[in-house]
């Protein structure tokens, strides 16, 4: 005791009485409060309509016409929420978040499209995290997003069935596609946006620009076909790609060949975990599948049941 005050940490070096506690909270509560005043003029000078459209100038590069769709309806729908309850969209806090959450609930809407829009406006503010950085993405891991039911793990297919339907593909450039994705790991909707640079590949995805390394083989694969190795896939759209493997894959299945009937999606499922049981370095997968999150690379890496 000293005085009337208690002591509430004493150490060698270092005596904390409640009053000195107190004022330092005081203290820390006021810098808190002057954080969030600077905060709430830098957010007022940002101009939410022009952030929206270079937003969806951004996710456009992807080529993905769903993608786009998925984003503009989400933020509509949070546009809605924002007009009825009186909110600003820029000063969206993490409960905000949730109340939007839940009354999309409560409305004719399936889980999976609920997911969608939570998805759709957690990238567009990740999008003006990256542009100014004093602003907080409110969904990141609001836990009123639905679950997903579906707890079937995600299919994994062999090397040897990945080159069955390779051969049974008549498309020379989806079959070098799929040989892309098994070697680099990039999703089927960037590539008809990638670029070859010194070793790398450049393209965007969900609307953030992405790029990591291109493999010997897919750069022997792409002059094999006299492809075009700056920009090898601009003039086969992703749809096409996807569609032409599925179908190839779903004809396998049928006739036994293989065990599931894969998606292309699949393709990089196998990257994932062939380079994760190479290295087991889950930072260098994440960097590599061009997560924006390690704890997402986790989850997914959990989802295959890697261990």
């Amino acid at each position: 005791m000293q005085g009337n005050n208690k002591v509430i940490i004493n150490n060698k070096n270092n005596i904390i009485t409640e009053e000195q506690a107190e004022l330092l909270t005081k203290q820390a509560n006021l810098l808190n409060m002057l954080d969030y005043y600077k905060e709430e003029q830098l957010i007022k000078q940002i101009d939410y309509e022009t952030e929206k459209q270079t937003f969806f100038k951004q996710c456009s590069r992807t080529g993905s016409k769903h993608t786009n769709r998925q984003y503009k309806n989400g933020l509509m729908k949070l546009e809605e929420y924002c007009n009825m309850n009186n909110k600003n969209i820029l000063f969206f806090k993490p409960l905000d978040a949730d109340d939007f959450v839940i009354e999309m609930k409560h409305s004719e809407l399936s889980n999976l499209s609920i997911r969608a829009l939570v998805s759709s406006c957690s990238s567009f503010f990740s999008f003006l995290e990256r542009r100014y950085p004093f602003v907080k993405n409110p969904f990141r891991g609001t836990k009123t997003r639905p679950p997903v039911k579906n707890k079937k793990r995600l299919e994994v297919p062999t090397k040897k069935e990945i080159e069955l339907i390779i051969k049974d593909i008549c498309d020379p450039l989806i079959k070098v596609a799929v040989i892309f994705i098994q070697e680099c790991g990039v999703r089927v909707g960037a590539l008809p946006k990638i670029e070859i640079r010194n070793g790398k590949y450049y393209s965007y995805s969900k609307g953030k620009e992405i790029s990591w390394n291109v493999s010997e083989k897919s750069i022997k694969e792409l002059k094999k076909h006299k492809l075009n190795i700056k920009a090898p896939f601009k003039n086969k759209s992703s749809e096409v790609i996807r569609n032409v493997f599925y179908r190839s894959s779903k004809r396998l299945y049928t006739q036994g060949k293989i065990k599931a009937s894969y998606s292309i999606h699949d393709i990089r499922h196998y990257f994932a975990v062939n380079l994760y049981k190479q290295t087991k370095d889950i930072e260098l997968i994440r960097q590599a599948l061009n997560h924006s999150n390690i704890a997402i690379t986790s989850l997914y890496l959990k989802s295959l049941e890697v261990e």
